[in-house]
């Protein structure tokens, strides 16, 4: 058996009327789902963003270098 996903936005008439008639079938399961960025605080979200800028002109950190910081305070406090 193959379990298919459909994406509806909510804020439009014909999706919800799609959504209302979906539900009438017994054999349709309907979940709502949202994406994990939606649930961040807009803060979050612009300091992901800015991060992400930073990474496109290479003037971000790299993963190794912060592990490096990180283990040597670890290190050091240890």
């Amino acid at each position: 058996m193959q379990d298919y996903t459909l994406s509806i936005p909510e804020n439009n008439s014909k999706a919800k009327a799609l959504l209302n008639y979906l539900k009438s079938i017994d054999f349709v399961k309907i979940s709502k789902r949202t994406d994990w960025w939606d649930g961040l605080t807009v803060e979050q979200q612009d300091r992901i963003n800015k991060s992400a800028d930073l990474i496109d002109v290479d003037e971000g950190i790299s993963h190794e270098n912060v592990m490096e910081k990180v283990n040597a305070l670890l290190n050091n406090n240890a």
